[in-house]
């Protein structure tokens, strides 16, 4: 997508009152400040698109297209309504700033975007219900993490963590908590206070031993 094709979906967007903006798969390297049009958007997916599916030697493989995407512009700030923000297969390697400025994001997805670590202004996000971080190169959960009490789904899978800090009992709203294909060694007995788990991933990591905790 070219970024004229793109100003004129934003215009359209904008006088048909779109909720939901996907550009995924559009091989974008930037978006314009124009997206601060979207004064109704509560959802932009900005990551890769199946386009379908090749034999490649003997074996059939997705054919994807993603996006560029390095930065984001600060004109995310004048979206009132987003609740929803996926930025996906980007190479961002960090989080933006701005990002961590979207006070009223409840959901916040980052699969596959080169992070190696969590900052800790992830704490003001206090809306945050789902927070996705699955398939990155982060290797410590943050004691900021604790701030973000409204998460019920929490994904942290095949990443480079070592450990689970006790700040995560503070979570005690989760329902959800994956950490499978780590490097974990240990379950804290903290995790007993995480009383509204109905789903717990923890395989492929290196744990020798269930705390009796576990039970509660």
């Amino acid at each position: 997508m070219t970024q004229e094709e793109l100003l004129q979906l934003i215009d359209r967007a904008v006088a048909e009152g779109w909720r939901e903006l996907d550009l995924s798969g559009q091989e974008l390297t930037e978006l314009p400040v124009e997206i601060g049009k979207l004064q109704q958007l509560e959802s932009l997916i900005l990551g890769k698109k199946v386009e379908g599916y090749e034999y490649v030697g003997n074996r059939f493989l997705q054919k994807v297209s993603g996006n560029n995407l390095k930065t984001l512009p600060l004109e995310l700030l004048d979206l009132p309504n987003l609740r929803k923000l996926d930025i996906s297969d980007n190479p961002l390697e960090s989080i933006p700033d701005v990002v961590t400025q979207i006070l009223h994001l409840e959901e916040l997805i980052l699969i596959r975007v080169e992070l190696t670590k969590i900052p800790n202004a992830i704490a003001k996000l206090t809306n945050l219900t789902q927070l996705h971080l699955s398939d990155n190169k982060i290797t410590q959960i943050p004691e900021a993490i604790a701030k973000l009490t409204n998460l019920t789904q929490l994904y942290l899978s095949d990443n480079q963590i070592t450990e689970i800090p006790e700040a995560i009992a503070k979570l005690t709203n989760l329902t959800q908590l994956d950490l499978s294909d780590n490097k974990i060694t240990q379950i804290p007995e903290a995790i007993a206070k995480l009383t509204n788990l109905t789903q717990l991933y923890l395989s492929d990591n290196q744990i020798t031993e269930i705390p009796e905790a576990i039970a509660k």
